[in-house]
């Protein structure tokens, strides 16, 4: 053969060799571009960590001809090297990898050099190649591996995680060109890993800060410049009554009470306001009383963006306060009323006996007589009142048994059944039928059900009606049932001027009471850790609320 003919054949053999190199070497890079493209997508749209680990995985796999990929995270805390996801393992292996991560230190191994050295490590042999361990032969002999190539996941100066990537039990060649191409696709899958890390960070910490704004037992709203509702938490609308999504954008003055609004308007113009008391309405009905705290919502560079309130609910905290008042100052009128009775006492009872004997050694005229006849009432009547400063003074310890509180109710107002339909006025009874029995006295319960009962109908002279209603609720602050009594009037009221005098001993406004009805009721109720409300309004009546305690009652009454 010529040697024309010999080069001619040569550029023959180049002509067709060489476009078929490139068109590989195109489809190669295509493909890259196009696994690239698609998992670079995932960051248009908010997605979860472990689904992009997923399409990072997948793809790998697809793209490269990969049997099985795994990707492992680094978590600098602990100090291990985690994996997160992996395909082609069988169920076995895939327990094994996510339950024994690689320790960073302990662990000498192809994925903890990877990640001290930032380099990609590829055995094409393991039995042939020096850099393998003696866990690496461990591992590989359990998951049935010849051949690996661990890519790290580069971001900046560090190492965040690797892929590692073999055929199962078949041999793995790989070209520079290749590896080039994984570790392309490597770097590029570490900006989205890390984007999407910071997304998530950022997702937790709002939701977190939302969390802590929820879960806070205060009231919280905030609003904008223009006084216009930006958003409440969960206790704002529970204690207001209101729907997020309905106040949002309002303006805060449509919402709120006038003081709640002039609070905002005074905190958007600078003036802050801390623990300012406010009596406002609920819409679920009665009063509350709010400790409200104002302060400037401002952004990092200083720029006023609305404003924060935040209101704690005060009621029963007030509520506390004037119980422990009105047993401060039951104790100390019960200290001298103590002193007062035993001075009357012995003094009494020598002017009883004087007057009597005197009304047998004389023979007075109707006159004198009547005279008589008086001062031994007067006696008879101070007599009552000692007994009674005496039975508030020192009230008989109770004797405690396990008893029906409904049977007492039913016996007090039967007691007082002829009165009431004198006076013309109706009972009305709503008690709960599977109430359970609980610990108290029945004498002296029964003496406070019948002192509020007269008390009730002394209020209608023109006759009323009284309801009586029991109920069984759970304590708001304790993991405890109470049993609730109400017994309301339709008479007239009590004065504001004597409504936080009612307890105190020998407040009446009856011209025949000694004013220690009440006061005893008080005193007993104290015994049985039992609570007493009242709610009254001029003109329209009074309701007095009783709470007796359920459950572990015995360990709750002094006995």
């Amino acid at each position: 053969m010529s040697r024309t003919s010999e080069t001619s054949k040569n550029n023959q053999e180049t002509s067709s060799w060489k476009p078929q190199e490139y068109q590989g070497d195109l489809h190669a890079k295509d493909r890259l571009l196009s696994s690239v493209h698609k998992i670079s997508s995932l960051l248009t749209r908010p997605v979860a960590l472990d689904t992009v680990l997923t399409a990072i995985v997948e793809e790998t796999a697809h793209v490269f001809g990969y049997d099985r990929v795994a990707i492992y995270l680094v978590n600098k805390d602990r100090k291990l090297l985690e994996c997160k996801y992996e395909i082609g393992f069988t169920p076995e292996e895939m327990e094994i990898a996510f339950q024994r991560p690689f320790h960073l230190v302990r662990h000498e191994c192809i994925e903890t050099l990877v990640v001290k050295t930032g380099q990609t490590v590829y055995i094409r042999d393991y039995d042939a190649d020096s850099r393998v361990t003696y866990l690496d032969r461990k591992v590989s002999a359990k998951q049935n591996r010849f051949a690996t190539i661990a890519v790290p996941l580069h971001l900046r100066e560090s190492v965040i995680g690797l892929i590692e990537a073999d055929r199962g039990g078949y041999p793995l060649v790989l070209t520079e060109e290749d590896i080039q191409h994984l570790s392309i696709f490597a770097n590029q899958a570490s900006i989205i890993i890390e984007n999407t890390r910071l997304y998530e960070q950022l997702v937790n910490e709002r939701n977190f800060a939302e969390n802590v704004v929820e879960s806070s037992p205060n009231c919280i709203f905030v609003v904008n410049c223009d006084e216009t509702i930006r958003t409440i938490n969960e206790m704002t609308g529970d204690f207001f009554g209101l729907e997020k999504e309905q106040v949002q954008g309002r303006a805060a003055s449509e919402v709120f009470e006038g003081p709640v609004a002039a609070i905002i308007r005074e905190a958007i113009n600078g003036q802050i306001t801390e623990s300012r008391e406010l009596i406002i309405r609920r819409k679920q009905g009665g009063r509350a009383v709010l400790g409200v705290s104002s302060s400037q919502l401002k952004s990092r560079d200083g720029t006023i963006l609305g404003a924060v309130l935040i209101a704690r609910d005060l009621t029963e905290a007030k509520r506390s306060e004037e119980w422990m008042r009105r047993m401060d100052r039951l104790t100390s009128l019960g200290q001298l009323s103590a002193g007062i009775a035993h001075e009357i006492r012995n003094p009494l009872a020598s002017i009883n006996f004087n007057v009597q004997f005197l009304a047998r050694q004389l023979d007075p005229d109707e006159k004198t007589r009547r005279i008589i006849d008086d001062t031994l009432t007067g006696v008879d009547r101070i007599k009552d009142l000692v007994k009674g400063m005496l039975d508030f003074c020192r009230p008989a310890p109770p004797k405690l048994k396990s008893d029906s509180i409904r049977q007492c109710i039913e016996d007090a107002v039967s007691l007082l059944e002829s009165q009431f339909r004198k006076h013309e006025i109706r009972v009305l009874l709503s008690l709960v039928q599977d109430a359970p029995d609980i610990v108290f006295d029945n004498q002296q319960i029964h003496q406070v059900f019948v002192n509020i009962l007269l008390n009730a109908m002394q209020a209608m002279p023109k006759g009323g009606t009284v309801r009586v209603e029991s109920r069984i609720e759970r304590d708001a602050k304790k993991p405890r049932r109470q049993l609730c009594v109400t017994i309301s009037d339709s008479g007239v009221g009590i004065p504001k001027d004597d409504f936080s005098k009612i307890f105190d001993p020998f407040f009446t406004t009856k011209p025949e009471g000694t004013g220690l009805g009440l006061s005893i009721a008080h005193k007993i109720l104290e015994q049985h850790r039992a609570v007493i409300e009242v709610k009254s309004r001029e003109g329209q009546g009074t309701t007095f609320t009783l709470r007796f305690p359920i459950d572990d009652g015995r360990g709750h009454v002094p006995v």
